[in-house]
């Protein structure tokens, strides 16, 4: 009877919701690491290169021939007619070193298979990790936006107050609620740009069905990076860099086989000789074409030409990361001097203001249009705030993304 209840009772509330997810950057990247369906096809590829690895290092680069032949040998005298037959074993041997260049190919293609990778590791961290900033920056944004609904609906009943001891004109009450109902649109689309985000982080994580709780300050302390050491690791070592070495490599690798390919091959084997008269002739053999066409020029063209854009490629990579070093370096700068010049030089003043702005309505020595200016500019300021701080936690991950380092050396502790 007590067993039924609780089920009956179990019935009744539906099923147990899943705990929500708490969720700090750190988390969210480690995540990432194991779920991002991007890595998936990247480590099949480490995989398969094992068996190319495998398939490659073998003894012999092509297989032995067996040659059977089998006849009648006629005489002039029908009653001798005999049965000769022949058996011989062929074995070709590239002369281009076609085995050792299958290996190398091979090798290549495992270093290609991991540099990509590790590139693809470093992009999901970076998609994560901001992932997770437009998460917070939504919801700080969902704060602010939420603070300022309440200062409109503060001055909207201040402005009503007003009208009816006959203070203000209606029109002072009618804008004052019309920008209440402004903010609450615009809390609206907070809400909103919340949802996109979390689905976002929610897929990139393995999260789809559970709920998240974002932990984590929107504004860390700033750290000191050793920007030239950085820099110059990255021009030795960056993650895309190698991946375009290792590419380039394996189509130089690839060039070697279809140049060994197109390479004559000597053909060895004995044969064994069964006569009608019943002797038997045992021979060796030897065979090789002669060197007057290449048969495989054009596929060695081919293979040499694709090498060469792998290679030009990868020098266009390097050129590349140079100018992405240079800006990155100076977003960074230039994001922390916007974000400090916001917080030290317009949020403060901005919430004087507006401290002072309702003080003074409420008192009737301002008008209307005065205070909602007033709110107006510490709305702009506080949103432009955190857009700033956004911002260089942004420029801070994309740095790190370049330079092939983990985000999460930047640290989690927030700033005062």
């Amino acid at each position: 009877m007590r067993l039924s209840l609780l089920l009956a009772l179990t019935t009744l509330a539906g099923p147990a919701r899943a705990a929500p997810v708490r969720m700090d950057l750190a988390e969210a990247m480690r995540r990432a690491e194991q779920a991002a369906p991007a890595l998936g096809p990247r480590r099949a590829a480490v995989q398969t290169t094992r068996d190319l690895a495998r398939a490659a290092d073998q003894k012999l680069s092509v297989p032995p021939r067996v040659e059977v032949e089998v006849g009648p040998r006629f005489r002039s005298d029908p009653s001798r007619v005999g049965v000769d037959a022949t058996l011989g074993v062929w074995q070709d041997l590239p002369l281009g070193g076609l085995g050792a260049a299958r290996r190398r190919w091979a090798s290549a293609a495992g270093n290609e298979a991991a540099a990509r990778l590790s590139v693809t590791l470093q992009e999901v961290r970076a998609e994560a990790a901001l992932s997770w900033i437009e998460v917070r920056l939504a919801r700080e944004l969902e704060r602010i936006r939420g603070e300022s609904l309440q200062h409109a609906l503060t001055i909207a009943k201040l402005a009503g107050a007003l009208v009816r001891a006959g203070s203000v004109p209606p029109s002072e009450e009618a804008s004052a609620k019309a920008m209440a109902g402004r903010a609450r649109a615009e809390l609206l689309d907070a809400e909103g740009r919340r949802f996109v985000a979390e689905t976002a982080l929610r897929h990139l994580t393995g999260t789809q069905t559970r709920t998240l709780e974002v932990d984590g300050p929107l504004e860390l302390a700033d750290q000191p990076l050793a920007l030239p050491e950085l820099v110059a690791r990255a021009r030795a070592g960056q993650p895309d860099v190698l991946a375009a070495d290792a590419a380039a490599a394996r189509s130089e690798r690839a060039l070697e086989v279809t140049r060994a390919f197109g390479k004559p091959s000597l053909s060895v084997g004995p044969s064994v000789t069964r006569e009608a008269t019943g002797d038997f002739i045992v021979l060796g053999r030897a065979s090789f074409p002669l060197p007057v066409v290449s048969p495989g020029a054009l596929e060695t063209a081919r293979a040499r030409s694709e090498a060469a854009v792998q290679r030009a490629e990868a020098r266009h990579v390097r050129a590349s990361l140079e100018r992405e070093l240079d800006l990155a370096v100076h977003e960074r700068k230039h994001a922390r001097e916007l974000r400090d010049a916001l917080r030290e030089g317009v949020i403060g003043p901005a919430r004087e203001a507006l401290r002072q702005s309702l003080a003074q309505y409420e008192a009737g020595s301002i008008d209307t249009a005065t205070v909602l200016s007033a709110r107006r500019e510490l709305l702009a300021a506080e949103e432009r705030w955190a857009e700033a701080a956004a911002d260089v936690r942004r420029a801070d991950i994309r740095l790190m993304r370049l330079v092939g380092r983990d985000p999460r050396e930047l640290g989690t502790k927030g700033r005062r």
